[in-house]
């Protein structure tokens, strides 16, 4: 922590000193004169005789700004695509003009967001053939998210569940576990735990935005996107942009946090270096709702991350070097135990370490070829030490080594894409290789291999029409643990080929602001290493992996109607329709096999369908904005050999306001989300009925200095709801022991501040 402090403090005087360079600010702003973040603008540096020397693509910040410190006359260029200047282009922007103002016009404002999910450029809404879900920084910032479950709540047609030591997991379209991939920066996360990856261990201080694509992406993504794909974006180093910022957050319910990030462009005047540099503390001291106790319902964690990366952008290149370190310590205290000695207890710390590596490199070979190549390198450790703790002395010592447990993941992962689009743009061709290693190492897994992978996949954008829009995908995967031997005679008997993974979609533009899409596709889980390898045999336990495991697979089916209109200056509406259908086969489920030695294993017998409609409104007027989403998801398992098919229904409803104040400018922000009646699966497969329930925050947002500080406060979870009635097992590490689900810690006031320089 000290080192990190001692970078931190060097790096912040480099970037006050860059800071007297003289400076020239560009703005760019929509048609309601609203700063348009994120958005791509190119300078093109020139000589005294107007001669370009080199150009430089840059994004605007989180005011619509992009500065530079350079002397030289800039011409400024807009991707036609992305939208348009009233000229197109603006040259020369001199030295003499500190701030210059740009209007674009077109309709590219909160109503058409920029995506980059399943392709190689970035993408308007409007564009893609698929629909993509994006969650700007913006509304992050306004919820007040402190990790990635704060935000996905606030989400229809995502249901999350919370356990006191696993943490959140996912679900997405009835389907969860291991069939949702959660990517970072298009990366695929790992460590998961019964299946789960936890979403409350990715921290928002960094996050650029959120996109989410419902639906199978296996043909890009490969196994475990069968429900979907979440992609949370950090943000990147830009060559042109110096700031700091430091966020404070503590609440009623004993959150204490604190974290700063900062950027420095123009390291290098010649070669346009940018840093980017995050670092923070969560402290949450643990929630119990019965203080006779010393157990407690919500554990105590404590989370310490931080990243740097850095960017080096050449005239037809851009390249990318990333690393980032999480550590989580989790506390659970067993209830005291008296004698006539002494009195003693039971703890049992988790701690998690995850470090992660990430370089990606773009090439631009010219309007119509573009390279892109990922390579990154994962490890996650998750260590449980338990021991006895003397609670009058404060003494502790380590109990039984079968009490002690570690688990070691490793991923290298790496992808390369190729784009190629024709010159009358009616096609774009993407195709790209994708290889992961993946082993686990703990003392409960038998097998130390690990699971190769390789696979080559293609998809192409055919631009029928101006309204008609057709992408197939298909994916090719090599494994070295499943599959069929296509030629075992010439090839050997380890070579084995997955199901060739294929998709379609197709879109449609009705009209000016409405679109209708549809699309079929197929995906496909690879069995993990704990469910082909696990063996956890003690008095208590028999639970054993199964090497003879099969690819789950999918059938997904989706229909939508997509409607964005500008009506008029200040005013715009957009409204969402969609329907889906999933068909899961081989579905693995931990099952009893042999009830007379209690034997459970992971077995393909499983099967899963669910459908549903998701419906969304949203509507903009001046500075208020209304959403309005709801959802119903109908699923039918089957999870074990002999039961019969269970069925149930999930409705959920979500109504988001925010108003923002002329002056002064005020924002006010209410989030709420109804989920009714679910069920849920105890780790043997039996299932269990949740109640349902309601959660609702309200906040406000107060600038001061012209934005550079930022106070927001607000209520979370007013209602109060912290646990509601289950029909789960009882006595768990993992629940309260009286039955109940953890939903929220209880009705809390928090304040954050946010000050940026």
């Amino acid at each position: 922590m000290k080192k990190l402090l001692f970078i931190f403090f060097i790096l912040f005087n480099i970037g006050f000193s860059k800071a007297q360079f003289a400076e020239r600010v560009l703005l760019v702003v929509d048609q309601q004169n609203q700063p348009l973040v994120n958005f791509e603008v190119t300078l093109q540096f020139l000589d005294p005789s107007g001669k370009a020397l080199h150009s430089q693509l840059s994004l605007t910040d989180n005011d619509g700004q992009i500065t530079t410190t350079s002397a030289l006359p800039i011409s400024v260029i807009i991707d036609p695509e992305l939208g348009k200047i009233e000229n197109a282009r603006i040259a020369p922007w001199l030295n003499t003009e500190k701030e210059l103002k740009i209007q674009v016009t077109t309709e590219i404002n909160r109503i058409n967001p920029v995506s980059i999910t399943g392709s190689l450029s970035p993408r308007l809404a409007t564009q893609n053939p698929y629909a993509v879900e994006v969650i700007s920084q913006k509304t992050i910032a306004l919820m007040g998210a402190q990790n990635l479950t704060d935000v996905l709540q606030n989400q229809s047609n995502i249901q999350l569940s919370q356990d006191p030591v696993l943490g959140s997991s996912i679900q997405l379209q009835g389907l969860g576990g291991q069939n949702v991939k959660i990517l970072v920066n298009s990366v695929p996360m790992i460590g998961r735990t019964n299946g789960n990856l936890d979403i409350s261990q990715i921290p928002m201080n960094n996050v650029e935005r959120i996109e989410i694509i419902e639906g199978p992406m296996s043909a890009v993504y490969g196994s475990d996107a069968i429900g979907g794909v979440v992609n949370i974006i950090t943000k990147k180093p830009i060559s042109n942009l110096n700031r700091v910022q430091t966020n404070s957050y503590i609440d009623g319910v004993g959150n204490t946090n604190i974290d700063a990030n900062f950027q420095l462009g123009n390291l290098s005047r010649k070669s346009r270096i940018g840093l980017v540099c995050d670092m923070g503390r969560q402290f949450f001291g643990g929630t119990d709702f019965d203080p006779s106790t010393r157990s407690a319902d919500w554990k105590p964690k404590t989370k310490l991350f931080g990243s740097i990366g850095l960017n080096y952008q050449l005239k037809k290149s851009n390249h990318l070097l990333r690393y980032s370190a999480f550590h989580e310590k989790i506390t659970d205290r067993s209830d005291a135990e008296y004698n006539l000695i002494t009195v003693t207890g039971y703890n049992n710390y988790f701690n998690t370490y995850r470090n992660d590596f990430l370089s990606l490199s773009d090439f631009t070979l010219n309007k119509r070829n573009k390279l892109q190549f990922q390579n990154s390198f994962n490890i996650y450790e998750r260590t449980k030490t338990m021991v006895r703790r003397n609670l009058v002395e404060g003494t502790e010592t380590l109990t039984r080594g079968e009490d002690q447990d570690t688990t070691v993941n490793y991923q290298a992962n790496f992808r390369g894409f190729w784009s190629h689009q024709s010159a009358n743009k009616k096609l774009e061709w993407l195709t790209g290789y994708e290889g992961q290693y993946e082993s686990l190492q703990t003392k409960r897994v038998l097998k130390k291999d690990g699971i190769f992978d390789m696979g080559v996949f293609s998809t192409v954008d055919i631009n029928l029409s101006p309204k008609i829009q057709i992408k197939p995908s298909v994916r090719f995967v090599y494994n070295n643990q499943f599959g069929t031997n296509p030629l075992p005679g010439v090839l050997g008997n380890n070579f084995k080929i997955a199901p060739i993974i294929p998709s379609l979609q197709l879109k449609f533009n009705a009209t000016k602001h409405l679109i209708l899409r549809g699309s079929y596709a197929r995906g496909f889980r690879a069995p993990s290493i704990k469910e082909l390898y696990f063996l956890f045999v003690d008095i208590n336990h028999n639970v054993q992996g199964n090497p003879m495991l099969t690819t789950e697979t999918a059938h997904n089916f989706i229909a939508s109607v997509d409607y964005r209109h500008n009506i008029n200056k200040i005013s715009a509406v957009t409204f969402k329709l969609s329907y889906f259908k999933n068909y899961v086969t081989n579905q693995i489920q931990l099952a009893l096999v042999d009830s007379r030695s209690n034997l459970y294993q992971y077995i393909n017998i499983g099967k899963m369908n669910s459908q549903g409609i998701n419906s969304q409104i949203e509507y903009f007027y001046n500075q208020l904005q209304i959403k309005l989403s709801s959802s119903w998801i109908n699923n039918q398992s089957l999870s074990d050999q002999g039961n019969s098919w269970r069925k149930w229904n999930v409705i959920q409803s979500g109504l988001n306001l925010m108003y923002t104040f002329q002056k002064p400018k005020v924002s006010l922000q209410l989030f709420s989300r109804y989920t009714g009646k679910n069920y849920g699966y105890e780790e043997s497969g039996k299932p269990f009925e949740i109640a349902p329930y309601f959660l609702a925050d309200m906040s406000l947002s107060v600038p001061f200095l012209k934005d550079h500080i930022v106070i927001q406060t607000g209520c979370k979870n007013i209602f109060g709801v912290t646990q509601v009635l289950s029909s789960a097992s009882t006595g768990s590490v993992h629940n309260n022991g009286n039955g109940n689900l953890n939903v929220a810690n209880g009705r809390n006031l928090f304040v954050s501040v946010k000050i940026n320089l």
